[in-house]
């Protein structure tokens, strides 16, 4: 018996594995801490990459062909239902984006941005056909895509771009991009 050993931790052990923890959870308090403009398109970038990893599992599953309509200050995801687009409105995650007016959001599908430098606003073609037209305007509002999600797993490839000035004026970007395969991805960019 003179040679039993006690079963248990030393005071010494016991108070080092309690700095070791306030340690580390001071080092995610001060990483997590940081709300500067990066770190708010960062957040902005996953929270948009998330979403569309997730519609896209689920028009996978269900079959059914969903999209991505993006303005300038928000996004929302639509789904085509009875021959039209309709917004996803009932799922907190999907339901419509609204964005903080300093941040902007730039489309780019399949290489080509959206709105042309070159683009005129009005055409001269559309003037016969306003009159036309005016009792098909209820029509008009139903929100069209600009990305495209299919049951196959394919999606229009794209290029999201969240975009802020920084404390100093510079240019702070993130961006979320998809070839036609699916693969979703998403960077940091910074400009001056």
């Amino acid at each position: 018996m003179a040679n039993s050993r006690h079963l248990g931790f030393t005071l010494l052990e016991v108070l080092l594995v309690v700095l070791l923890m306030g340690i580390a959870a001071s080092a995610v308090t001060l990483s997590l801490g940081s709300n500067g403009p990066q770190q708010q398109l960062d957040k902005h970038a996953n929270q948009f990459m998330t979403a569309v990893r997730v519609v896209l599992d689920e028009a996978i599953l269900n079959g059914q062909f969903l999209g991505v309509v993006v303005a300038p200050d928000s996004y929302e995801f639509v789904v085509f239902h009875e021959d039209k687009w309709q917004v996803l409105e009932k799922d907190r995650l999907l339901s419509k984006r609204e964005l903080e007016p300093e941040v902007q959001l730039d489309v780019i599908v399949e290489g080509m941005p959206l709105i042309q430098d070159d683009e005129q606003d009005d055409s001269w073609f559309e003037e016969p056909f306003k009159e036309a037209d005016a009792g098909f305007e209820q029509d008009k509002k139903q929100p069209e895509p600009q990305i495209l999600l299919f049951p196959s797993g394919e999606v229009t490839a794209f290029e999201v771009i969240f975009s802020t000035r920084g404390d100093s004026k510079e240019l702070i970007q993130a961006k979320v991009f998809a070839d036609s395969l699916g693969r979703v991805s998403r960077e940091s960019l910074s400009e001056i």
